[in-house]
C-alpha cells in the first residue's frame, strides 16, 4: 500500500503474539506473567489463545513491561536520544511516517532534519526502503507478529523540491518498539556499506531481507 495515500489506521495489534513473545523472551511461565499483571493464569492463557482481549489498562501495562525491559529512560528521553544519535537511526510509524531521524541519518543524506522528519517513506524515498515498509505492513510487523528483521537496502532519498536523489547502500537491523497508545513503531538502525559488502551480505541473507517472525 502506498504510504503517501494511506489514511486508515494501522491494523489492530495481535495481542496473542505480543504477549507470548514478551513472556517467552523473558523466560516467564504464564503464572509469573499473571503475577506481574495482577491477573489470573487463566486470563493470560485466554489472551494467548486469542479467546479474550486484554483491557486497555492491561494493554498499556504490557507495553510498559516491554519498555522497561529494554531501557530505563522515558519515551520522550529515548526519542530525544534517537535524534542525537551519530549512526543511521529512524523511528517510523505504522503509516510509514518518519517520526524521528538521527543526526547521523540526516548527515548521511546531506539534508536538514525537516527534510526527513514528518514525511512519509514513499514521499521521501524510493526503492528498497519503501519495499521494506510494504513487507513489514503485510507481514504484521506493526501488529506485533514480527520479532526482528535484517536487510540490505539501496536507499534513494528524494530531497524536497528539485534536488538530485541521494543513493546509499546500507545494512539495516529492524525491531518493533512499543509506545503509548498502545502502538508499535519501527526502529530502523543501519550502517552504510560498500558495494562489495552489500553483495556479500545479500548473498548470505538469500535476498534483500530476512523477517524473523514472533512466536
Amino acid at each position: 500500500m502506498n504510504s503517501m495515500t494511506r489514511t486508515i489506521e494501522t491494523q489492530a495489534i495481535h495481542w496473542p503474539s505480543v504477549i507470548r513473545h514478551y513472556r517467552l523472551s523473558k523466560g516467564l511461565k504464564q503464572a509469573a506473567l499473571a503475577h506481574d499483571l495482577d491477573v489470573t493464569q487463566t486470563m493470560v492463557s485466554r489472551w494467548e489463545s486469542g479467546m479474550a482481549l486484554p483491557s486497555p489498562r492491561i494493554q498499556e501495562r504490557i507495553f510498559d513491561l516491554y519498555w522497561s525491559s529494554h531501557t530505563s529512560v522515558s519515551r520522550a528521553a529515548w526519542m530525544d536520544r534517537i535524534g542525537r544519535h551519530p549512526s543511521l537511526v529512524a523511528v517510523i510509524d505504522g503509516r510509514g511516517r518518519i517520526e524521528r531521524a538521527s543526526r547521523g541519518l540526516v548527515r548521511t543524506l546531506g539534508c536538514e532534519r525537516h527534510a526527513v522528519e514528518g514525511r512519509y517513506l514513499a514521499e521521501a524515498f524510493q526503492g528498497d526502503l519503501v519495499d521494506l515498509f510494504d513487507t513489514f505492513d503485510t507481514s504484521g510487523f506493526f501488529e506485533g507478529r514480527v520479532a526482528s528483521a535484517e536487510s540490505m537496502d539501496r536507499i534513494e532519498f528524494l530531497p524536497p523540491g528539485k534536488g538530485a536523489p541521494v543513493t546509499r547502500l546500507v545494512h539495516g537491523l529492524h525491531r518493533p518498539t512499543f509506545l503509548p497508545g498502545p502502538r508499535i513503531v519501527w526502529l530502523l538502525s543501519a550502517a552504510e556499506v560498500t558495494q562489495a559488502v552489500f553483495d556479500d551480505v545479500r548473498l548470505r541473507l538469500g535476498g534483500p531481507r530476512v523477517i524473523r517472525k514472533g512466536i
